[in-house]
């Protein structure tokens, strides 16, 4: 069964360009926004990645931490971090566990491209799963989000 709105968010640990990370870590301390996307370099996954780059200072405000979550290998994720100077970790998903956990695995992409907003008690709060990898959300509609969790 996918993760859903009001579910306990399923736990993880993945290797990422910044060690291995495990969503429990975050729990108590901050809201997680996890960003499942197909792959590193290619046109609307750089577009978006950049786009989070551009607004990171905006999430860390809202207390929020991005986890870009793809089946690529650590070895690119850090080429692609490095290439759009990312203040976020990269996951590597290489076996899909954890996009199948969420019900986002795809075996055309990898990944669908999807969003969830865990809140600081481990809950997720917003899901968001595009219908075509080609669309993706704007930053302004999950930092709306978010600045509603922190009023309610």
């Amino acid at each position: 069964m996918p993760a859903e709105v009001g579910q306990p968010a399923p736990d993880f640990t993945l290797p990422s360009d910044k060690g291995n990370i495990s969503l429990s870590s975050y729990k108590g301390k901050q809201t997680v926004l996890l960003a499942f996307y197909p792959a590193d370099f290619t046109p609307v996954c750089t577009n978006e990645m950049q786009c989070f780059a551009d607004d990171w200072s905006k999430f860390r405000e809202l207390g929020a931490e991005i986890l870009g979550i793809s089946k690529d290998p650590i070895e690119k994720h850090i080429e692609f971090s490095r290439k759009l100077g990312l203040q976020f970790p990269l996951l590597s998903d290489q076996n899909q566990e954890v996009s199948k956990l969420y019900g986002v695995a795809d075996s055309l992409f990898g990944s669908k491209r999807a969003y969830f907003i865990v809140d600081i008690n481990g809950i997720i709060r917003y899901k968001h799963i595009e219908f075509l990898p080609i669309f993706k959300r704007e930053d302004s509609e999950l930092l709306t989000v978010l600045r509603q969790l922190r009023t309610a």
